[in-house]
């Protein structure tokens, strides 16, 4: 056809594949509620459920669930109202559970091609007929409080125990199987808080100022598992530590070449109760926790008159590690020399850190120093509302948004920015502490109109 061009070799075409899994599960709820003089609140319940992807020699698991809850500033003895104007009591206990992914439990065979074109088969995946679904038991106890009408808390704290906890183990090389199998072998313990607060700091007829924050800590701590041998520098979960600590070499020393500037004598952390030795032959050591143990924000909401709302939110986070593997990659990794500041400007540096910064740092595994404290305080949102009369538009509800966000952030932290490593996900060893090629919040400008009809 003329003025037509066909170009081939430039694409390979796919064959179009269709695959299905299936995964049942089967189960049944029930739940009673109780209420006495709308003061005191009962409600029980219990989840049985059985699952397609369970092992064979396991069918069902049980999750009850209670709480209660007592409006204490209702009864007849509370004599506070004037102080404590509202004040509930409540505990909550509750089982839930994961099941294993689909074909966990299996033991399957792979097609192969046998000897001359012959059809045959080749071990697969080994399974486990006794494996089971996580389950966790959580213990939850807290009060709802309104003080002086002006100041709402909101109070919990909690206790959960997760057992069962699905880990993947070496097959031995006797069962005829490669790969690994699925166990039910991990315990983690976690508790912390939960704090929300609202403020009425100034309520008038042409101003009103609102303050809300809240608080939330963790804390976990495996306190079972399968044995794990740190081989590298890495993410590991090892019995008394975090979920997916952070584990490398650490220089505790270093002394500076008088000639070059670059470090000599370099010695690592010999472990608990024992001298620095040669890095080579260190053991590798616990440097962080990926999760924050403390996150929390503080809100202000202004109202002048009836027309115009100002907002400012500020947020942060504390007590996590991050692996700052760009600035790796820079000094003691793949990009190499050309691309590291240490290397032109030594004497800007420590001679542990330069020590780090070296491309013998990655083969010998002491890379702490890109171990970094990921705490940071960000001032997240800045808006102003004006709600238009309805007068000049024939609308209900009219208004306009201007609003900025991710402002500013306040850190310690070298990298771009400590939020990216927790926008990379996570890994199999829990929240993930990477930061590398991720791109942080940015900065945004926007403009909203709002109305209804």
């Amino acid at each position: 056809m003329s003025g037509v061009a066909t170009v081939t070799a430039v694409a390979t075409p796919a064959t179009a594949t269709q695959t299905q899994t299936i995964n049942t599960t089967i189960g049944g709820y029930a739940q009673e509620q109780f209420a006495w003089r709308d003061r005191l609140f009962l409600v029980g319940a219990v989840r049985v459920d059985n699952n397609s992807s369970f092992g064979a020699d396991f069918k069902w698991v049980t999750y009850p669930k209670a709480s209660a809850s007592w409006v204490v500033s209702d009864e007849s003895f509370w004599k506070w109202g004037d102080r404590v104007n509202a004040l509930r009591l409540r505990a909550a206990y509750g089982a839930a559970g994961r099941q294993p992914t689909a074909f966990s439990a299996l033991q399957t065979f792979l097609p192969v091609q046998g000897p001359s074109g012959t059809n045959g088969v080749t071990p697969g995946a080994l399974g486990n007929p006794d494996l089971r679904p996580e389950r966790g038991t959580e213990t939850e106890l807290g009060f709802e409080a309104g003080l002086f009408n002006r100041l709402s808390i909101d109070f919990t704290h909690y206790s959960k125990t997760t057992n069962n906890e699905i880990v993947q183990q070496p097959v031995a090389p006797s069962s005829g199987f490669s790969g690994n199998q699925f166990f039910n072998l991990g315990k983690v313990v976690n508790n912390g808080i939960e704090l929300e607060a609202r403020l009425q700091a100034i309520s008038r007829r042409d101003l009103n100022w609102e303050i809300t924050g809240n608080l939330t800590t963790v804390h976990d701590v495996i306190k079972s598992n399968i044995t794990n041998a740190i081989a590298s520098t890495g993410q590991y979960n090892i019995v008394g530590y975090p979920i997916g600590g952070l584990w490398t070499r650490r220089v505790v020393s270093a002394d500076r070449n008088p000639t070059t500037n670059l470090p000599i004598n370099v010695l690592c952390d010999g472990g608990a109760g024992k001298p620095p030795v040669a890095c080579a032959s260190a053991p590798f050591v616990y440097v962080g926790n990926p999760t924050p143990t403390k996150t929390f924000s503080i809100g202000n909401t202004v109202m002048l008159g009836k027309s115009l709302r100002l907002y400012a939110l500020v947020d942060g986070r504390r007590g996590n590690t991050i692996w700052n593997q760009n600035e790796e990659i820079r000094c003691a990794g793949l990009a190499g020399a050309p691309l590291c500041r240490a290397n032109y400007y030594p004497l800007e540096y420590s001679p542990t850190y330069l020590a780090d910064a070296s491309l013998s740092a990655a083969v010998t595994g002491n890379l702490d120093a890109f171990m970094e404290d990921g705490s940071f305080v960000k001032l997240r949102e800045l808006s102003a509302t004006y709600f238009i009369p309805t007068r000049i538009l024939r609308v209900t509800n009219p208004s306009i948004t201007f609003a900025a966000r991710e402002l500013h952030t306040w850190t310690s932290y070298r990298g771009i920015d400590p939020e990216g490593a927790a926008q990379s996900g996570t890994s199999n060893n829990g929240a993930t502490a990477i930061d590398q090629g991720v791109i942080p919040p940015l900065t945004r400008f926007l403009v909203t109109f709002n109305f209804s009809w």
